[in-house]
């Protein structure tokens, strides 16, 4: 808005500045300048005096409007008083008469001179300002057409909504005024269509999920199993995993909406993991030898979701670990990394890119027999882009996978 308001104000700017320059000199300073008439008219009164001719009688043959005055009548400052003891004329310019000029007859009498007052006549004042305002507008147009033209353009991309919630990227110019509402345009097309792609991925997640537990126990309801029974564990072993899935989606759902506040604080890792381990070591971990080491090192980000994204990648691990899982801190001058590795079959290179985004899951070793919507990993990137952080996986000495969150290390 700050381009726009320059533009159009150095717009004005000049197009007054050319009107009233050329439409001045078109209606008033058509005829000789009004400064070399007077010059010429001075020149001839104070010749007329040196050869002692009637300045009276010569300046009413010439039409000027003729009074004569007392030298005592005018307030006169010392160089004119000089000018007109020497025969010389004087020039002084009124408000209503315009320019006047003034010459000594005698000791104590001048003869005061009206000089023809070159002024915009009514009938010309209309005109100009007619032909001012027309160009005006005229000038203001030409500068307004690319820009209705570009927001006609921007009114019709947005009309054209598609069903994948986006809209017609417009052709806007870099250089056109709107150019960065166009870009913001475009980008938030990009992003509602995202929104509504992770949505419908949502919608079919939750309905191709939600199947299997849900045939099991409409087969079990079916027999009607007594209570305790092994069909009854496994009955609530379903409603326990579409508890999960539930809870799973809503937290994916939360975290892609939009970005929480966060609640930063120093937090030491070695012991945020330790904390975290004791807590999961009946849960997930009782099975593994589970190994924590590395620097001493403290990041500076919400404690909550720090542990969240720790917990997700120690479950996932637990899941396709055999024996062992490792924590590793490692910290430098500038970022401070935080590693998970397991000895399980690990991920291929070529899904190394894939494992993060929201609903994959692999083929081979972290198929869908291990559980999970495959949204665990995909929470992990949102809470690590929330901090201005990375997340990767490759190889771990272990033998398996190693998942590494990547944090700027803040000075102390």
């Amino acid at each position: 808005m700050g381009r726009l308001f320059v533009s159009l104000y150095v717009f004005i700017t000049l197009a007054l500045i050319a009107l009233s320059a050329g439409l001045e000199w078109i209606f008033i300073d058509r005829a000789a300048p009004q400064k070399q008439t007077s010059e010429a008219v001075v020149r001839v009164f104070e010749a007329a005096k040196q050869q002692a001719i009637d300045l009276r009688k010569l300046a009413v043959d010439s039409g000027f409007a003729v009074n004569q005055l007392s030298i005592q009548d005018i307030a006169w400052p010392a160089a004119s008083e000089v000018q007109l003891a020497l025969g010389k004329a004087v020039v002084l310019f009124d408000s209503e008469y315009g320019e006047q000029l003034f010459i000594s007859i005698d000791n104590q009498r001048i003869l005061q001179v009206t000089l023809p007052n070159k002024k915009l006549q009514p009938s010309s004042f209309f005109l100009y300002s007619g032909v001012f305002f027309v160009l005006l507008g005229v000038l203001i147009a030409l500068w307004i057409w690319p820009l209705w033209r570009d927001l006609s353009a921007l009114k019709h991309s947005v009309t054209t909504l598609q069903p994948d919630g986006s809209i017609t990227n417009n052709d806007i110019r870099k250089s056109s005024l709107i150019a960065p509402i166009a870009d913001a345009l475009n980008s938030m097309s990009g992003h509602v269509q995202k929104l509504m792609q992770t949505q419908r991925e949502l919608t079919g997640a939750v309905a191709h999920e939600f199947r299997t537990p849900l045939s099991r126990l409409k087969f079990a309801l079916a027999v009607k199993p007594a209570h305790g029974s092994s069909p009854w564990y496994e009955m609530e072993q379903d409603v326990g995993e579409l508890e999960r899935l539930v809870q799973e989606m809503l937290d994916y759902a939360g975290a892609e909406a939009q970005m929480p506040e966060m609640n930063l604080a120093e937090i030491p890792i070695l012991a945020l993991s330790q904390q975290l381990v004791e807590r999961l070591e009946v849960s997930h971990l009782s099975r593994f030898t589970l190994e924590i080491k590395g620097d001493d090192a403290c990041i500076l980000a919400d404690p909550h979701f720090i542990e969240r994204a720790l917990e997700n990648l120690l479950i996932n691990a637990s899941r396709y670990a055999k024996e062992n899982l490792r924590i590793v801190v490692k910290s430098s001058a500038v970022f401070v990394d935080l590693a998970v590795e397991d000895d399980g079959l690990g991920v291929e290179e070529h899904l190394r890119d894939k494992i993060f985004e929201p609903f994959f899951r692999p083929d081979e070793g972290r198929g869908r027999s291990q559980g999970g919507a495959g949204l665990g990993l995909a929470i992990v990137k949102r809470i690590m882009q929330w901090h201005n952080g990375d997340c990767w996986v490759n190889d771990s000495s272990l033998g398996g996978a190693k998942f590494v969150l990547r944090f700027t290390n803040f000075p102390k």
